[in-house]
């Protein structure tokens, strides 16, 4: 029996191959994720972009990073350019290369063709055997194989051999090759290779690993330092009502800003200079305070530099406004990091596992550091602000007793030739600026529903049930700009979109003037927490309508909803939705659609069961891949990008996009319901759940559901929403599950006797 053979690659035919299959596997993914790529806001960077000048000096900033950028883009793409080259090469030495061990054709050692007859191969044996003959000089390896081809083309069984083998010898030995060279196991060098191999097993692997473990357990999964978590958890335990100027103390103390913890931070000499003199032009910073580690020096330094930032001090380009942009860019981690603490702390105290909880008003002064962070701004500062152009000046126009414009939502509202007025101490371009960040901000349409999920009736909340709020958010622009994004519009564009403003202003009715607003630049929130668009109620809507709407709104949705007639005399959903000015000619055939849409879901909720009785699955597949749950948790799982739309921040460092909290609290017992959720994802349309436990006790709640944003200055909505939380019912026994009276083997023996014979009566 044939043995078996294994061979390494002495040729290197094989060990080729392997290595160009090893190298493409490495090389492909560090092309995909190290190849420079141009970026979409770099190729649109005029597109909606102001030019003012903190702007401008943000945008000169970054194009100066920019040779540095096109630099290492340069370098990567030459070492990827070198790597495919030797992946090239090392492809075509291992097409070309000479194999070794090809198919035995004994035809092709006589050089004859594979018709060849009998005699044409004795003739072509006996002329090749006298040419190489070694005792005629010629090659007797040549002549070994001229005569074993000639035996294998006319002995019986060699010629078996040869066309069951492949081989004149009959079977061989079993060859198993190894594509690695031999030199790797020969002596010169296998002190070399197991050296190497000692050296990356045992000294590089356990260093890289161990050094990357002790850098990875100092920080939470947010890379966030656990003493700065820590920290955090201490002093909101200790401070449950906390104000935002001891916010930005506390977050002054983050050790991120320590240089020991932290090696990004530079410390300069000049620092014993500069930090002193920006001290001087902040009173109250409270430097002298003995509290740690607020009494540190880089604490004070930070706390400096955040007071800077927030009150726009001009800083020394090279060295504090460097610092200073470091600590706004990490602020922000570190704001989301201190909103999770502070519900982590509320579920401890709902838990009972600490004495005192968080308030309220402390998550929403802690969400109130983001937007003062990216737009440089304090508490105090008018909201206004943000808008480019603007100074307390212009601000102190506006604002007046007959004219009171408390926010960007206000001044959007504004007609367009009222708006031109209001801002005449601007020119014409700088006009356009203000006009473009108005489009650029957000409007937000917020519904919101209280569900019971995986329950009969989604409507009824009983005590203790596991509600969902389904939130919906719908972003629109806050205005209109009559121009496309990134184009200069010239004067006469400006003129025409004024007069047609102003004809559209005359025609209005008498009681078309602006909405009342509420203090958060929407809209006026109703008493049943339902939000007006502020392009939609520019005019007054009258008693009967508002009244007429809400009757007309509730009665599809019931009937769609509860589907039985008892159902009907339910209480109304727990929805809030935006009101809108809607003809009733239109309301009508809406409702007529929501009442045809709701039986036909109906139907459509029938149509499996009859499915299952007809033995057919392709409804009850189609109804599966048409539920809407079954959507929403496949949903869940596909990934969304956090590019959303970008903020107008020019004295924020870096880009930032539009995100946005969401949470459910009570605000008459000043108690977080539901943990924020953080909205990455809002391009459009989005749909939120936050799940809840109902109140314990029955009877009528009113829960407040806070939407607002880390990137602008006062842009939030609040919407209560009033629901009944009836009583828990009663878990029915089923008597078929109840075996707590056995029968004895002679009770079921009797029956089963009588069964048999009633069932042969009945056969009779």
């Amino acid at each position: 029996m044939p043995g078996q053979q294994f061979e390494y690659d002495e040729r290197g035919s094989t060990f080729y191959y392997f290595l160009a299959s090893f190298y493409a596997f490495v090389l492909l993914p560090l092309t995909y994720y190290f190849w420079p790529r141009e970026k979409e806001q770099e190729r649109n960077s005029d597109v909606k972009r102001c030019r003012c000048e903190p702007c401008i000096q943000k945008e000169a900033a970054r194009r100066s990073k920019e040779p540095y950028k096109n630099l290492k883009r340069k370098i990567i793409k030459g070492h990827l350019l070198v790597g495919w080259v030797g992946l090239i090469c090392i492809i075509y030495k291992a097409v070309n290369i000479e194999i070794e061990g090809a198919e035995y054709d004994p035809y092709a050692i006589l050089n004859l063709d594979s018709s060849a007859t009998l005699a044409e191969i004795k003739k072509q044996y006996r002329k090749l055997s006298m040419e190489h003959h070694p005792d005629r000089g010629g090659d007797s390896k040549v002549f070994v194989a001229i005569a074993k081809a000639y035996q294998a083309l006319t002995d019986e069984d060699t010629r078996r051999n040869y066309e069951e083998y492949g081989n004149p010898d009959g079977p061989g030995a079993l060859r198993f090759g190894i594509a690695l060279p031999s030199w790797l196991i020969s002596k010169e060098y296998a002190i070399w290779v197991l050296g190497i191999y000692a050296l990356l097993f045992m000294i590089v692997l356990p260093v890289v690993v161990g050094s990357w473990w002790f850098r990875s357990i100092k920080y939470s999964a947010d890379c966030v330092l656990l003493d700065t978590r820590q920290m955090y958890k201490y002093m909101l335990h200790k401070t449950p009502n906390l104000v935002p100027k001891r916010l930005l103390t506390i977050l002054s103390g983050s050790y991120e800003f320590f240089k020991v913890c932290n090696s990004e931070i530079i410390e300069r000499p000049s620092d014993d200079v500069e930090v002193p003199n920006l001290i001087k032009l902040l009173p109250n910073l409270g430097e002298t305070k003995k509290e740690r580690p607020f009494c540190f020096p880089y604490s004070v330094k930070a706390r400096a530099l955040i007071y800077a930032q927030l009150k726009r001090i001009p800083l020394p380009p090279k060295t504090l406004r460097q610092d200073a942009n470091y600590i706004a860019k990490k602020s922000i981690l570190l704001i989301q990091e201190m909103i999770k603490v502070h519900a982590h702390l509320v579920n401890l105290a709902l838990m009972g596992r600490i004495s005192r909880m968080p308030t309220l008003e402390s998550l929403d002064n802690t969400m109130k550091l983001g937007p003062m962070f990216i737009q440089a701004m304090m508490e105090s500062k008018h909201p206004l602000m943000q808008l480019p152009h603007f100074s307390d000046e212009i601000i102190r126009s506006i604002v007046t007793k007959k004219r009171n414009v408390r926010n960007c939502a206000d001044l959007a509202a504004l007609p367009d030739v009222e708006r031109r007025n209001l801002l005449k101490a601007l020119s014409d371009r700088q006009y356009q600026d203000v006009l473009s960040v108005l489009g650029n901000m957000p409007n937000i349409d917020m519904n919101v529903q209280f569900v019971v999920r995986d329950d009969d009736d989604k409507d009824t909340i009983t005590a203790g049930a596991l509600v969902t709020c389904v939130v919906k958010l719908c972003r629109t622009p806050l205005l209109d700009v009559p121009t496309n994004h990134g184009k200069r519009a010239t004067l006469q564009q400006w003129k025409s979109a004024e007069l047609s403003s102003a004809v559209s202003v005359a025609t209005d009715s008498e009681g078309a003037s602006n909405p009342e607003k509420d203090s958060n630049g929407y809209s006026s929130v109703q008493d049943n927490g339902s939000l007006v668009d502020g392009k939609e109620a520019t005019a007054k809507r009258k008693v009967w309508e508002k009244v007429k709407k809400k009757k007309k709104k509730y009665v599809p949705k019931c009937a769609n909803n509860n589907k039985r007639k008892p159902a009907m005399k339910k209480p109304l959903p727990k929805t809030v939705e935006p009101a809108k000015i809607v003809p009733e000619k239109q309301q009508d055939e809406a409702d007529l659609d929501v009442e045809g849409s709701g039986n036909d879901s109906d139907d459509s909720m029938n149509k499996p069961d009859n499915a299952k009785d007809s033995g057919d699955g392709s409804e009850d597949e189609e109804y599966l891949l048409n539920d809407p749950d079954l959507k929403k948790e496949r949903a869940i799982l596909e990934t969304k990008s956090n590019v959303t739309h970008p903020v107008h921040c020019p004295y924020f460092c870096d880009e930032k996009y539009e995100w946005w909290w969401i949470f459910v609290c009570d605000r008459k017992r000043r108690l977080l319901v539901a943990p924020p959720i953080h909205v990455t994802s809002l391009v459009n349309e989005e749909e939120i759940e936050i799940k809840f436990p109902a109140p314990i006790k029955p009877g009528q709640y009113v829960y407040q559901v806070c939407l607002r944003s880390d990137s602008y200055v006062d842009f939030c909505q609040f919407k209560d929403v009033k629901f009944k939380v009836h009583e828990a019912c009663e878990i029915l026994t089923h008597p078929q599950w109840d075996f707590s009276e056995e029968k004895t083997d002679e009770e079921q023996l009797d029956e089963s006797e009588f069964t048999e014979y009633e069932d042969e009566e009945e056969s009779s």
